[in-house]
């Protein structure tokens, strides 16, 4: 395991940044055992509807919503604080073991403010999909993977700001998204 997890990291080192283009849709057939990496985004189908509501559940004071990373199922906290999103090593190093991952998706390293002032350095990868309560599709997401095996994982600014809007629904505990 210790040798995918250094592969992961030494790649950083070898890879220049991609522009690839952001986009967010909603999907209509969607489901995990369908996912492919060879699959086309022309291959989904779309549904004419600027709104999705999106269930989450509390657990200590934060929200969590159902998330599937490049066909991996994560639970993962509702951020709006966060400006990225970002996974453990654990998680990248799992969903590169099984072909998830792979080096044209290590982006590079980067510095990053956490919530006690410090700067800590690390990897930039590029998630080819990230898809919320099985609903909103979104592609080529920058991800930063932290070095900690206990890190939160944390659904930010950067798959959030994809949408027009979101209202948070306490009673009801949903996520109304709003498209743009």
């Amino acid at each position: 395991m210790k040798g995918h997890l250094y592969i992961l990291l030494g790649g950083l080192l070898f890879s220049a940044c991609d522009n690839k283009p952001k986009t967010v849709y909603f999907d209509t057939e969607y489901s995990s055992e369908s996912y492919s990496e060879d699959r086309e985004y022309s291959d989904y189908s779309f549904v004419d509807t600027d709104e999705i509501v999106v269930p989450y559940r509390e657990e200590n004071g934060v929200k969590i919503v159902s998330v599937e990373v490049n066909g991996m199922h994560l639970d993962m906290i509702f951020d709006t604080g966060c400006s990225g999103t970002l996974i453990s090593i654990a998680e990248a190093n799992y969903l590169y073991q099984r072909g998830l991952l792979n080096q044209e998706d290590i982006l590079g390293v980067s510095q990053s403010l956490i919530a006690d002032g410090s700067i800590v350095e690390n990897a930039e990868i590029n998630l080819k999909e990230v898809i919320i309560a099985g609903k909103i599709v979104c592609s080529n997401v920058r991800a930063t993977v932290s070095n900690s095996l206990l890190a939160p994982l944390l659904l930010g600014n950067e798959v959030l700001d994809r949408a027009a809007s979101y209202t948070i629904d306490n009673v009801n505990k949903t996520i109304i998204f709003k498209l743009k």
